[in-house]
């Protein structure tokens, strides 16, 4: 697995397969392979995919300062340097959703197409909030879980679930750990509105509903910043990535490979 340099930062990435190279930006939570492991395989029968470990995320290390927007995007277009590969497709999740729209505006020539998922322009007193109840409940690895999955899954995908016992498994995979916490952090300061007019990539926002995570309106936020983008609405929470992958998938294929 690759390593690099970027400022402060120690970043890997890893490539499969092989075709156009595919950039996958993970958003709060262990990395790249916890966000989109489950997913890589079937985007590598038609690309070669890149899954970065950024900043804040379990396998990268740096100084321990505060987390920037502007930071993750380097450090996303250091990866695609150091791979080779440019300019790319590029798809964030969540957080990661606001840093590949970033990495879009600062470094155009380095971006295809751009795909945010579940992203955000501006954090607003919704999530200033919910964000400030996930901090709270840091000292309690279980409870800072439980208010996690409740607002990244939606009621559905919950139900679906046999026990609260597997509710709580999901919930030990976003831990509070001291980079997750940087990365919420990061969530409360998000704000590219200054950035979004500079998008000069094709891009398809996709959003999730119902999402109680990082609710719709923004990612119809992040449609309306940028310029000639499309738009398509999951049936789903926030985990679109989870709750529908297989729509996901062919949604971002059709996409990237559309003349």
């Amino acid at each position: 697995m690759p390593t690099i340099s970027v400022g402060s930062a120690s970043v890997k990435y890893r490539i499969t397969g092989s075709g156009p190279s595919l950039v996958l930006v993970h958003g709060v939570g262990k990395g790249g392979e916890a966000a989109f492991g489950h997913l890589v395989e079937r985007f590598a029968e038609t690309n070669s995919v890149i899954l970065p470990d950024l900043s804040g995320s379990e396998a990268a290390q740096d100084d321990g300062s505060a987390l920037t927007i502007e930071g993750q995007a380097r450090e996303v277009a250091a990866v695609i340097d150091d791979a080779g590969v440019g300019p790319v497709d590029l798809v964030g999740f969540s957080l990661g959703g606001a840093v590949v729209a970033a990495t879009a505006a600062l470094y155009p020539e380095k971006v295809r197409r751009l795909v945010p998922v579940g992203g955000l322009v501006q954090a607003d007193t919704y999530m200033k909030n919910l964000i400030g109840l996930t901090l709270s409940q840091k000292h309690d690895p279980v409870a800072f879980g439980r208010v996690l999955t409740a607002t990244a899954f939606s009621p559905r995908y919950i139900n679906s679930l046999d026990s609260l016992q597997e509710v709580d498994e999901l919930g030990l995979h976003l831990s509070p750990s001291e980079g997750r916490i940087r990365q919420l952090e990061l969530l409360v300061r998000t704000d590219i509105r200054d950035l979004l007019g500079r998008v000069e990539a094709k891009t398809l926002v996709v959003a999730c509903n119902p999402d109680a995570a990082v609710p719709t309106q923004h990612s119809r936020e992040l449609h309306a910043g940028i310029k000639d983008s499309s738009y398509v609405e999951f049936d789903s929470g926030h985990m679109v990535l989870v709750e529908k992958p297989d729509e996901f998938v062919q949604t971002v294929k059709d996409f990237i490979h559309k003349p």
